[in-house]
């Protein structure tokens, strides 16, 4: 069912067991669950990761980041070494007042609803993610719970994900002549980096390296292999 993907794998999984194969027109794809096959294919001396499909797309806003860099890439092993120490169950500590801020909002918000009205439960799961992501990361709210619309930030971001998708849909032809989403496209991710920028930007020219998230890693602490730190293009 397209239209309830994650649904769907799970009926297959429960039906199949938790590793199950998926042949399409054009490839194969092998689907694993469950925390044990999970944790194997995530071994790093065994398995590598790939950068197909819709995250090849992405690249073009998400550049060679954490995510989407091939693991050859040097930005790759470097962002691996500083930023994975932040990722500890000690240093989440750090973020958990954070964390426990923004599902406070998502929770009043929900309790302000009048008995008869309805939860937009996906809706209100992704703005807890991304507020949370943006306050733990960059020390930026993008008050998602205050708003009626999305942050412009958000809106772009969504919109050149959906691309990015709807891109892999599509002949090279007709990616060619629908030259105003080819435009809307590169208008959202010129929008992105110019938040991202002037947040990268504002927190240098201030000196202060005492800020307890993300970013601050990212801006001041050293590869401990290279010595080096990275650039403000793939912090970006």
């Amino acid at each position: 069912d397209k239209d309830k993907p994650t649904l769907s794998f799970i009926k297959i999984a429960e039906e199949y067991g938790p590793i199950f194969q998926i042949q399409t027109l054009s490839d194969t794809i092998i689907v694993v669950s469950g925390h044990e096959l999970v944790a194997e294919v995530c071994d790093e001396t065994r398995f590598d990761k790939s950068i197909e499909g819709a995250l090849a797309k992405v690249r073009a806003f998400a550049g060679d980041g954490l995510f989407t860099s091939e693991t050859h890439e040097p930005n790759w092993k470097k962002a691996h070494n500083i930023l994975m120490p932040t990722f500890s169950q000690r240093a989440m500590k750090d973020y958990h007042a954070m964390m426990v801020d923004l599902a406070v909002q998502l929770v009043q918000k929900w309790a302000r609803l009048n008995p008869n009205e309805s939860v937009d439960v996906p809706e209100d799961m992704t703005r807890l993610t991304l507020d949370t992501i943006g306050l733990c990361g960059f020390n930026y709210r993008f008050n998602s719970f205050y708003r009626e619309t999305p942050h412009p930030f958000i809106t772009s971001m969504s919109r050149a994900l959906d691309e990015a998708m709807h891109q892999l849909q599509r002949l090279d032809i007709e990616d060619k002549l629908m030259w105003r989403t080819k435009r809307q496209f590169q208008h959202d991710i010129q929008s992105m980096f110019s938040l991202v920028d002037n947040i990268i930007a504002e927190r240098k020219s201030s000196g202060n390296q005492e800020e307890n998230d993300l970013l601050s890693r990212m801006l001041n602490v050293q590869d401990p292999e290279t010595g080096e730190k990275l650039d403000d293009e793939n912090i970006r």
